[in-house]
């Protein structure tokens, strides 16, 4: 099992490039579904369960598809289902035993992977990796904590999950105000939250929604960046390192000192008090009216329409930096620990031959020219090789560019790409070389650039060095007490939480029996099994702002807005 997936999943770099356009795959080819290693006529023919993009044509026909049959020698059979049935299709098959060779973009839990492969339906793929695909080798080796993710306790690797460096994705909890209102009443930006509190005040003196929320908008739950300027919030496992030891946050004094802020706030009515209740729908309502002044969300563009249209107010929206809190605290959620889910496993059914097939063509998707291919198609359609002078993220010569606006137009069909279908690496080399594009271009391409700069400036290292892995490895002996602690721990805390907020519960008096509730709940077993599937805490050094970027999109934001 998956200890803790992110409640929200970092976002593929596609879909946050021009977010709003999410993609949901369901089977639009029929004709291949439950076809398995069975029918296979040779070593060349592989079977392969997918769950194509819904903006894929035709799996079957696909340029990469096409590509890949004559690259590597070999026919796929398809093997189709829809995004929705991925789970209970999945299951099926394996349990039916009439599997495909391989699992393309299948969805597998830890429990799924050591359960199949004691059953000997997954291969270990080790060797496989080392002779054939070095690429993905070297990804393994140097790639913060995949190494960790992948390998399961017995030493062996079963699956492959996508990997997707998306910088500004990790840390996307964060909190945009409208800066024009700053301008208007003659406020600095906050830096604290004293600050932040006198923000709020004078905005709601002028008849304004100090600050909002959602429960099912991008990271547009509010309590998260509060937290962290008092004691660090994951916004999900609600774990903290402390010289290597697993520690609760919800049960720590500097939490209790949070909710007691939180809840001022919201007494005073400066956060809105439908902020823990209402939808994102709501909220862009009130937003587009020019009602609000603070929303948090991991990217501006989620909450503002028609983006490049200067009276939509979004040059004006910018990130509010972690806030320090009364004790010097100033942390920023770090969602980066993460990865990537198992997506890709070979099973007992397919050959030797298929096999190295297979390996040599994860070896060419792990590479940035081989998943700008396998995402977009030919070159020439919807994206070309950087012109020299043409600079990515890092104000480096720059690799590719995407016509992403093109690419995620609407509801738009294409049959070049796989979309990121499948154990597709989007590397920190693939990522950063994207020609970064000015901020406030009119068809929205450029939003990657304001969101990597106001990262960069405002939460990148500001996590703590060690974070709890976004994946571990739970015993299977453990793994049903371990749910039922984890489900009914967090509920638990989520509802004693907003009821501290909105004073239905109070913190002074009613502080030391929530504690008691969540130790009865089997806190300690709880701390002590995480612990023990820990391993090593993940590392967060790597992840910092960078002084050159800063400079160089610094001075695309500048030259755009003149």
């Amino acid at each position: 099992m998956k200890s803790r997936r992110f409640k929200r999943n970092v976002l593929s770099i596609g879909t946050v490039a021009v977010l709003g356009f999410s993609v949901t795959a369901c089977s639009n080819d029929t004709s291949s579904s439950n076809s398995s290693a069975n029918t296979s006529s040779g070593s060349n023919v592989i079977s392969m369960f997918a769950s194509p993009p819904t903006d894929i044509i035709n799996l079957k026909t696909n340029w990469f598809t096409k590509y890949v049959e004559k690259k590597f020698n070999m026919q796929i059979n398809w093997v189709q289902v829809p995004n929705s049935d991925v789970t209970t299709k999945q299951s099926l098959l394996l349990s039916s035993g009439d599997y495909p060779d391989v699992f393309w973009n299948g969805s597998f839990s830890n429990a799924d992977i050591l359960k199949y492969a004691q059953q000997g339906i997954l291969v270990p793929l080790n060797s496989l990796i080392k002779q054939y695909a070095p690429n993905l080798q070297k990804a393994i080796q140097t790639v913060p904590g995949l190494k960790q993710d992948v390998t399961a306790p017995d030493g062996n690797i079963y699956a492959i999950p996508s990997y997707n460096y998306c910088f500004h994705c990790f840390w996307s909890s964060g909190m945009w105000i409208d800066t024009s209102l700053l301008k208007k009443y003659g406020l600095q930006m906050p830096t604290t939250t004293q600050e932040f509190t006198h923000v709020l005040q004078v905005f709601k003196q002028h008849g304004l929604i100090p600050l909002t929320g959602a429960t099912d908008g991008y990271y547009s739950n509010p309590i998260t960046f509060l937290m962290n300027a008092f004691i660090y919030d994951d916004g999900t496992d609600y774990f903290d390192i402390n010289n290597g030891k697993v520690v609760f946050a919800p049960i720590q004094a500097q939490w209790k000192q949070g909710l007691e802020y939180i809840h001022s706030l919201y007494t005073q009515g400066l956060l809105d008090h439908q902020a823990l209740s209402q939808n994102m729908d709501t909220a862009k309502r009130e937003i587009a009216q020019g009602k609000v002044a603070v929303v948090p969300d991991g990217g501006s563009n989620s909450f503002i329409d028609n983006i490049a249209d200067p009276k939509s107010g979004f040059l004006n929206w910018l990130a509010v930096p972690a806030l320090k809190g009364p004790s010097g605290v100033q942390y920023a959620a770090f969602s980066g620990n993460n990865p990537g889910n198992p997506t890709f496993a070979i099973t007992n059914k397919a050959t030797k031959d298929q096999e190295i097939k297979m390996m040599k063509l994860l070896n060419f998707i792990w590479t940035p020219t081989g998943t700008q291919i396998a995402d977009f198609g030919p070159e020439g359609k919807y994206w070309t090789k950087a012109k020299k002078g043409q600079l990515g993220f890092t104000g480096k010569q720059a690799l590719f560019n995407t016509n992403w606006s093109t690419f995620y137009a609407g509801n738009s069909q294409q049959n070049s790409g796989w979309d990121q279908m499948g154990p597709f690496y989007q590397s920190e080399a693939w990522r950063n070389g994207a020609v970064a594009i000015p901020p406030f271009t009119p068809d929205g391409s450029g939003n990657q650039t304001l969101l990597q700069l106001e990262t960069e400036q405002n939460y990148a290292g500001h996590q703590p060095k060690y974070v709890y892995p976004g994946d571990v490895w739970i015993p299977t002996n453990a793994l049903q007490q371990y749910s039922m602690e984890q489900t009914n721990i967090d509920n638990f805390v989520s509802q004693w939480m907003s009821e501290f907020i909105d004073g239905s519960k109070s913190i002074d008096k009613d502080w030391n029996q929530y504690v008691q509730g969540v130790e009865n709940l089997g806190l300690a077993q709880y701390i002590k099994t995480s612990q023990s599937a820990m391993g090593q805490p993940f590392d967060t050094s790597s992840f910092t702002a960078d002084p050159g970027a800063v400079k160089f999109l610094s001075s695309l934001k500048s030259n755009s807005t003149k």
